[in-house]
This record gives C-alpha cells, structure tokens and sequence, in this order.
C-alpha cells in the first residue's frame, strides 16, 4: 500500500516508498573467539539419523522460525529415523515430526521442540551485496567447546546452475544441510553437496520469502476441512453396500472432473435414501468446484441426518466458497452444538465473523483457537488485521509480531507491523519494519517510498532521499517518487538534480499542479524567469482554489517590470481574495518607494 501525507511547506509535497537503511546485524568473523557462539546455537539444530541398514549420520538443519520450524534436505532426512536432536550448544531437542516436503528442491521442513530458538535471517537475493560479498561462512560442529565457524571463498564453476554456488575451503567437519552466511550475516542457502577431493562445498540457494512456510501455514489451514471429509469418507467406508461399489471407489480417485461429476452422480441414482452417499457426493462436487451441485447435496444430507456435525461443516466449507457468510455462521454454530471440537470450528467462524463485520466475536473466536493451534500464522495475521479494523493499534501490533515470530519472512506480517506503528505515530519502529519488508521485497518500489516518508518524519532527509531515488529507478514512471526525490534535491542544494526530477513528474503527469509550482519555484531560484512564469500559470490551471500561483506570479512579474500582466494577476486574486489582493498592492507599494 502507498500511503500519501501533506506537508504544509509551499513548495513540498512528499508521498511514500522504501530503501534499505544500515544492516543492524553484527559481521561473521572468521576467528574461532570472535563470533557470537549463543546466535548460532539458538539457529542451528543437528539430527542423527539412521537408514533401514542401521547406517546413521549426522545432518544439519537451519531454524525458520522461533515456534521450532527447521528446515533440512530431504534427499538425506526423508525415509529415516530420527536416533538424535540437538542444539549447537548440544542442549536436547525433541524433534516432532516432519511438515512438508519438496522433493523437487530437495527441502524438507521439520518440527522441533525446545526452548529459546531464533529464526534465521533469511532474504531475498536481491538485497545481497554485489556478488554476495568476498567472504562467506559455515559453523562447524565440534565435540566440545570452543565452537568454530568456518571461512570459504567463491569459487566459479562452468558446471554452476542458477539453484547453487560453490565454495572453495576446509571441507572435514562440514555438515550437509548447514547454513551459508555471507559477510551481511544473510542465510544465503545450505549444505547439500561435499566434495573433499577438491575441497569444495556446494549450497542450494535460499530467498526471502520461502515459499514452503506458506505451504505449511496452509495446510495447517486446511487441516480442519480435510479431517471432516476424512471423516465422512471413513463413514462411507462402513456401509458394506456403498464401499463395494465401483462408482464409490472411483469417486474418490478419480482426478479428471468429469468423472468425478459422473460417478458423484451415478452413486446417488443407486443410494437416493443414503445420508453419507449424499455428503460424499457433495465433498467431490466441492472438490470440481460444482457449488449449485454441492449446496444441493449436502442440503439432502442433512434432512436425511439432522445429528452428525459433519454435515453442516461441509455445508459451512460449501458457503464460504460461496462467500455467503451467514449461512456458514450459522452452520458451524450448529456442528459446535452438535459435538464438534469448539476450538476447530473457531477458526472458520472467526473468517465470517470478520466477513460480516462483528470483530470483537471475531477476535474471541481466534484467540480461543490460538490457544490450541498457537503455530497457525494465518490465525494470527488475521486477527492483526481485524485489530487494525477496531483502530486497536496496539494489539495489532501484538498479532502481527507474533505472525512474525512464527514465518519471519511473511510480507502480510511486516505490512501489518508497519502500518499499525504508523498509526501509532512511532516512527523509529515503522522505519524498522519497513526496513524488513526492503529486505524481502526489494524490488518493491511501494516498499522505498513508505519508508522514505517515515524517514522524513524521523528528519532522516539524507536516506529519505536515497530512499525515493530507489523509487524511480525501480519505476520510473512513478510520479510521487521523482516529485519527492525532486523536492529533497532542492532541498540540500542539488537544483540540477530537481529540475530533472520536476521535469519527469510532468512529463508522466502534465496535470500534476504541485509538480508545477515547484518546477516554477526552482526555475526562480535558477534565474530562469520566463519558464518559471509559465510553470505558475499551469500550475495555476491545474490546482482550482489555490491562490500560491497567482502570489508568487504578481511579485516576479512586478520584479520583471511586466505591469500589464502583473495587473492582470492581481484582479485574480482580487476576486478570490480581497484583502489578501489590498495586502499584496501596500506590500508592492512600499517595494516601489
């Protein structure tokens, strides 16, 4: 979002976009004594893992999150057990389980349990430095203290493809799935290949935002609808008579949607009095997106059960994708009466709830579900925004921090952060947010402009105006982002620079009144009279009501001696504004004498 403010100063008119400001994390060192052991060993855990052979190794992974998501190679975890978890500072971890997996990039991420972990900083590849720095770096595992970090340099293969780098070092200790540092202190990838005859070191690339810790937040979200049709499935599955036939077995795994439609019909001609054949229809019509089709079924599966919860769930899943919210209010407060878990249902119920506009039952129903599922990034991000709707800043701030403890790199959960400081009038913490999201979308020009507006208000002129030269040269059709750059220019004495950027603010917007006047307030100051004239007259043609123009052209044409038109000026202003017109004339008068 592009935020849009008003400076009172005649000729400034500032709006809003991002820049990077100083990296506030400490440089790697390369000593075994000088780098910060306690951030690497709160980011870091190390799984012993054993094969159907009995073979174990040991393999590395990388916290994302502070709630204990890890992320790891799959080609090395997937498929094995677990013998062994620890910390770098081998404290025990208990691992839970694995999320999710794609195979694809060879990426697995895992749950843990422990206390104090920290996300790793990862971020996108556009904010590394030119060719990710000189050095980079690789913590090492030791069996007792002191803890090394290893140092390795670029090294440039023919065989390089855009997923890895290689790094010539030290390759005895080096654990697959450890974390890559450039000198930024950024998580550029991990692990995935040794080599040790050629002492070289291969990592898969890693960019801001990671794609697979939106996967997990989405599954977790579907969780809830996917057990209900499980349920409803394994229902089926009882019926002797329904589980033998064809068209049940093929409803269920069929993939094109025609057969899908045709065997969701074909098990309704043979189980017209059937509660679950009914359901189970509806689920599949759901599944193609056949809503009418749906809504039907699962209307006839209720009249026919009025007493399992299933049913109205479906009913509820069905509604929402119809975004008709009531209805789906209505349905999942009945499955709570009917037995199902009232936290489950909580979070669903909070989505229409914020639908229909009553937030503070919206927000009780979130917070009774984040009680149970305190890892769903999505419950909380929506309970930020719902807090934002309330003008509850504070305690959107509260959501959307803790969204962001959970997937540090969630956009939704930066924005969030930012705008509600903003609203706050706490403008070192927008800035900070706002630096993050610069980080993660830096290609994002909406992103350099807000930050440079905050940056204003902190009085940080200097990188206000770094901020918005990155604006236009990210867009350079961006009117608002030259018109500030211009501005800021004039400001520490840049007139060449601002006459530039005035002069693209009217060539991308020729009725941008602003953009004229202060064009013709610079061509003053540069001694260029007649283009500041005529800078004032089309700004004058362009902002009905505002008598500056006029002011400011009566006094240069009485300095340029052109009375006629200077007369003709001032009978405008006569007419917008008497008093101010006989105030100008003394004031011309004394001049004169």
């Amino acid at each position: 979002m592009k935020l849009f403010w008003l400076f009172k100063d005649w000729f400034l008119f500032l709006l809003f976009y991002l820049t990077p400001l100083v990296y506030c994390f400490s440089l790697l060192r390369a000593e075994e004594s000088s780098f910060d052991a306690d951030f690497w060993t709160s980011r870091i855990v190390d799984f012993s893992v054993v094969d159907s052979n009995g073979s174990s190794q040991w393999i590395r992974g990388i916290i994302l999150s502070a709630d204990g998501k890890v992320l790891t190679l799959s080609n090395v975890f997937y498929g094995k057990t677990v013998k062994e978890t620890k910390r770098w500072d081998f404290r025990p971890v208990q691992y839970l389980g694995w999320i999710l997996r794609e195979p694809e990039k060879d990426l697995l991420l895992v749950q843990v349990e422990g206390k104090s972990f920290s996300a790793l900083r990862i971020v996108s590849k556009d904010s590394w430095p030119q060719r990710a720095g000189l050095e980079f770096f690789i913590p090492l595992p030791t069996p007792e203290e002191p803890r090394k970090i290893g140092k390795y340099k670029l090294k440039e293969l023919p065989e390089t493809d855009s997923q890895h780098l290689y790094f010539s070092g030290e390759t005895a200790g080096v654990l697959l799935g450890s974390p890559v540092i450039n000198e930024k202190d950024q998580t550029i990838g991990i692990v995935d290949g040794i080599d040790p005859q050629k002492e070289l070191v291969r990592a898969r690339l890693l960019s801001a935002p990671l794609e697979i810790l939106d996967k997990a937040d989405r599954l977790m979200e579907y969780a809830f609808w996917k057990e209900n049709l499980d349920a409803i499935k394994q229902k089926g599955e009882q019926d002797p008579r329904l589980a033998s036939s064809p068209y049940w077995i093929n409803l269920w795994q069929s993939i094109q949607k025609s057969d899908i439609e045709k065997n969701a019909d074909l098990i309704l001609q043979l189980f017209p009095k059937s509660d679950v054949a009914w359901a189970s229809a509806a689920a599949n019509y759901l599944r193609i997106s056949l809503l009418d089709k749906a809504d039907f079924a699962i209307r006839k599966a209720t009249s026919l059960n009025e007493t399992d919860y299933h049913y109205p769930i479906l009913f509820a899943q069905i509604m929402i994708s119809r975004k008709e919210w009531n209805p789906a209010i209505d349905a999942l407060l009945k499955a709570r009466e009917d037995g199902a878990l009232s936290k489950e249902i909580a979070y669903p119920l909070g989505i229409c709830l914020n639908q229909i506009g009553q937030f503070e039952r919206a927000v009780e129903e979130l917070k009774s579900y984040v009680e149970s599922r305190p890892r769903h990034v999505s419950a909380w991000l929506l309970m930020g925004e719902i807090f934002q709707k309330m003008q509850n800043w504070d305690k959107s701030v509260g959501a959307f921090m803790k969204a962001a403890r959970l997937n540090p790199q969630s956009i939704r959960a930066w924005v969030g952060i930012a705008e509600s400081y903003l609203a706050l009038a706490k403008w070192e913490q927008a800035s900070e947010a706002y630096t993050e999201l610069s980080l993660l979308e830096p290609k994002n020009p909406s992103i350099w402009y807000n930050l440079g507006l905050v940056l204003l208000k902190m009085e940080q002129e200097k990188f206000a105006r770094a901020c918005f030269l990155r604006v236009v040269q990210l867009n350079p059709k961006d009117r608002d982002g030259w018109f500030n750059f211009g501005v800021l220019s004039q400001k520490v004495g840049e007139r060449l620079v601002a006459l530039d950027a005035y002069k693209k603010t009217i060539q991308i917007d020729p009725r941008f009144g602003m953009g004229w006047f202060n064009l013709g307030c610079l061509c003053q100051e540069l001694h260029l009279f007649p283009e500041a004239i005529d800078a004032w007259h089309r700004a004058e043609e362009n902002l009905p009501g505002d008598i500056r123009p006029l002011i400011n052209l009566v006094f240069l044409e009485n300095q340029l001696h052109d009375f006629n038109e200077r007369d003709k000026d001032l009978t405008k202003i006569e007419n917008l504004n008497p008093q101010l017109a006989h105030q100008i004339k003394y004031k011309i008068a004394n001049s004169a004498h």
